[in-house]
């Protein structure tokens, strides 16, 4: 039994990898993370990097949205003013670090963050913030962005999004302690 589960799983990484469809490598939500501030807080973006060469910040988030049940709103940079590492705020690191720390809302910067390369693969990690406390993070691996408009791109983001924000806290039992 043994064998055949790892004969799967070698055939899905080797599937994956040669087609090249994006994947969502690492998806956590903290006991912090709670729906109600997802739906009231938004997704502010705070930006690291570039997901394609000479992609600006607003293209690199055209079209990308939160999660329906929370009420489907268009992910926006930081408003003019914000000091970056402040409210609570979707922190998107394009080509840097791989998985981030429960103390990378201290220091969001540290994580890198590079210029996508052209015919390059993706990388991107995405934590969600509450001033410094970390409330969810993820990671995704995909094809390179062709540019401003992608449909892959989009896809792939919105399948991170998806898995980050859940409608319930993955950790907490709908069913009350003890179950």
């Amino acid at each position: 039994m043994k064998k055949v589960v790892l004969a799967l799983a070698a055939a899905s990484l080797y599937a994956t990898t040669t087609l090249a469809l994006p994947v969502v490598t690492y998806v956590q939500q903290t006991s912090l993370y709670k729906p109600s501030t997802v739906h009231a807080a938004g997704f502010n973006v705070e930006l690291y990097g570039s997901p394609a060469p000479g992609m600006s910040g607003e293209a690199a988030i055209a079209g990308l949205h939160g999660p329906a049940w929370a009420g489907g709103a268009p992910l926006r940079l930081l408003p003019e003013g914000a000091k970056p590492g402040q409210g609570t705020r979707l922190v998107l690191v394009f080509n840097g670090a791989s998985v981030p720390s429960e103390t990378a809302c201290e220091e969001p910067g540290a994580l890198g963050g590079g210029q996508g390369v052209a015919g390059g693969s993706l990388r991107v990690v995405a934590i969600y913030c509450s001033a410094d406390r970390m409330l969810a993070r993820g990671a995704l691996s995909a094809d390179a962005v062709t540019g401003p408009g992608d449909r892959a791109y989009q896809s792939a983001m919105q399948s991170l999004l998806a898995a980050m924000f859940p409608p319930q806290n993955t950790n907490i039992s709908p069913f009350g302690p003890g179950i």
